[in-house]
């Protein structure tokens, strides 16, 4: 029997359908007395998906290469991997705080909304520290004399934290396996980063450019106005802590 794909009345045969007159085709023969050949449709996959896993494939490709040889390609980065710089930015921001999440273990649960206090919003304020220091060295490559864009200097301030990311990596694994040096590790890949990208991304434009102002007291300056935003958000996160804990708080 033949299905008639116009109005799907059975046909015993033929090359017309008996009620709409439909011309017939051999690909709507029914299948075992009576059901309907199933029609095959073409799986399209999901756009924003595929996007992004070729973006996580590029990513991965731009962290291996820096990871591998961060002064050497750092040092050619453009603004062309702003976005790569701003990813990492992100990156170095969330893992801090989730180590300290994850060393906290059953203790978390006499904080108050323990994920919120000690991941989410240390991530947000480290991110927005780490992005006002690169900011900071822009004004500094600025301030010597150097013609350079802001997401240039965005994005080679991002590549030079791929290194700390993979201290801040090994840092977290120490942490879920209970070894507590991983304190040192979490420091090392903090005031490292902090010490070394701003010296880094500076003098990768100023090496060979003279001018009145010394490049180092641009550092400095970073430096300085690095530290205060710094003390700032660690005043900030330690007072939160403490409402979380409900420490000092009257009993009655």
């Amino acid at each position: 029997m033949i299905t008639c794909p116009n109005c799907h009345h059975l046909n015993d045969g033929g090359n017309f359908c008996e009620k709409c007159g439909t011309r017939l085709t051999e690909g709507e023969a029914v299948v075992a007395g009576g059901a309907p050949a199933a029609s095959v449709e073409t799986v399209r996959p999901n756009e924003h998906l595929e996007k992004a896993k070729n973006v996580s494939k590029l990513y991965f490709g731009y962290f291996m290469s820096l990871l591998k040889s961060p002064l050497a390609k750092g040092s050619r980065i453009g603004e062309e991997h702003f976005v790569n710089g701003l990813i990492t930015i992100i990156l170095y921001s969330l893992i801090l705080p989730l180590s300290m999440y994850v060393a906290l273990g059953e203790y978390g649960r006499y904080m108050d909304s323990a994920f919120l206090t000690i991941v989410i919003k240390p991530t947000l304020a480290m991110a927005v520290f780490v992005f006002l220091m690169s900011v900071f060295t822009f004004c500094a490559v600025k301030v010597v004399g150097v013609q350079v864009t802001f997401k240039s200097a965005v994005a080679k301030f991002g590549a030079i934290l791929v290194p700390f990311i993979a201290v801040f990596v090994l840092g977290l694994l120490m942490s879920l396996f209970e070894i507590y040096e991983f304190v040192f590790v979490l420091g090392l890949g903090l005031f490292g980063a902090i010490f070394t990208a701003p010296a880094i991304v500076v003098m990768s434009y100023t090496r060979n450019i003279a001018s009145k102002f010394d490049p180092l007291y641009g550092i400095i300056l970073t430096y300085v106005a690095s530290f205060i935003v710094f003390a700032l958000i660690l005043r900030g996160f330690i007072m939160n802590m403490i409402d979380s804990l409900g420490i000092f708080s009257s009993p009655f």
